[in-house]
């Protein structure tokens, strides 16, 4: 959906998809791993006319679109708030819903010693005694943050076989992981942290640096090598890295709200997502009735009441 650079906005445009199941919806092109989407592409001089001029061309679109999902947003972002504005003033129905938490670390000009002493007394004094614990292994233990393309192939090797050997669920699309590697080192961007006793691979943690912003984009460690708390040792080598290397004035959990989080971080914020409906098509109309009885269930059940026994809403 476009808008054209002679137009008064200026050139923009706004990319969705829809499921060969669900021709009637529309989604934010977005995939399994992104934590947050920005609407419009392009350089629009006012982007929330340029949003309710593609409102507009969506309400008018033959065959209709019923219903729009965008996310995950940034609720305090300007353009999340030109969404709803575009859509309600176009006569849909507009639904914001949680999509995870974010939690970050502002730290322009922070130094690692700083950062450590910022932090609880109880995990200083954890880390340093991991720390001289991970180091007397004879000299078997070793550390390395991998940034070099030609490193990549036997580096996510031993990513992949720590992943394999951790806790969490199979990789969904390992192919992807692989590909932005390289397209990080290809970049700059990348920060790969292995740890390692004895040349196996106990720990993971794959970052990417841009703009001065540090992602930790995934971790993991191996069951097998909990003991050696390589996982917390290697968080804090990378970290150190950032403030001390790179500069960075931010470090970035990306999505999710695992309770490891809160230790590293010192900032909380939340992602969402809008659901538009189309109020002058039929079947949107349905959509929007079943997501305002999900609003409608929810603040009866912070009341106490159960929907069971609650009046029909139809």
């Amino acid at each position: 959906y476009y808008v054209a650079e002679d137009s008064s906005q200026g050139e923009a445009c706004l990319v969705l998809y829809s499921e060969r199941g669900s021709p009637h919806r529309r989604l934010a092109l977005t995939n399994y791993y992104a934590s947050l989407y920005t609407p419009l592409i392009g350089a629009a001089v006012d982007r929330a006319a340029s949003l309710t001029a593609i409102a507009a061309d969506l309400t008018r679109a033959r065959p209709g679109c019923a219903a729009i999902d965008l996310a995950p947003l940034a609720p305090e972002d300007d353009d999340t708030a030109a969404l709803v504005r575009a859509f309600t003033s176009q006569g849909w129905y507009v639904k914001r819903y949680f999509r995870f938490g974010n939690w970050h670390l502002p730290c322009a000009g922070l130094s690692f010693a700083d950062y450590m002493r910022a932090r609880e007394s109880q995990v200083r004094h954890t880390w340093s005694r991991k720390v001289r614990k991970f180091r007397r292994a004879d000299g078997l233990a070793r550390i390395r943050i991998v940034t070099a393309r030609d490193e990549i192939e036997a580096a996510m090797d031993a990513y992949e076989q720590v992943y394999a050997h951790s806790w969490k669920p199979p990789e969904p699309y390992p192919d992807f992981i692989r590909r932005w590697a390289y397209v990080c080192a290809e970049n700059g961007w990348l920060r790969l942290g292995l740890a390692s006793v004895a040349d196996v691979p106990i720990a993971a943690q794959f970052w990417f640096t841009m703009q001065r912003r540090a992602y930790i984009f995934k971790l993991a460690y191996a069951k097998d090598y909990a003991h050696w708390s390589a996982g917390t040792v290697l968080t804090a080598h990378l970290i150190e890295h950032s403030l001390e290397q790179d500069r960075v004035t931010a470090i970035d959990y990306l999505s999710g709200d695992d309770p490891y989080k809160q230790t590293w971080m010192s900032g909380r914020r939340e992602r969402v997502g809008l659901i538009a409906c189309n109020l002058g098509n039929p079947r949107g109309a349905l959509i929007a009735a079943y997501e305002y009885a999900g609003v409608l269930r929810q603040r009866w059940r912070r009341l106490g009441v159960d929907p069971a026994a609650a009046p029909d809403l139809v």
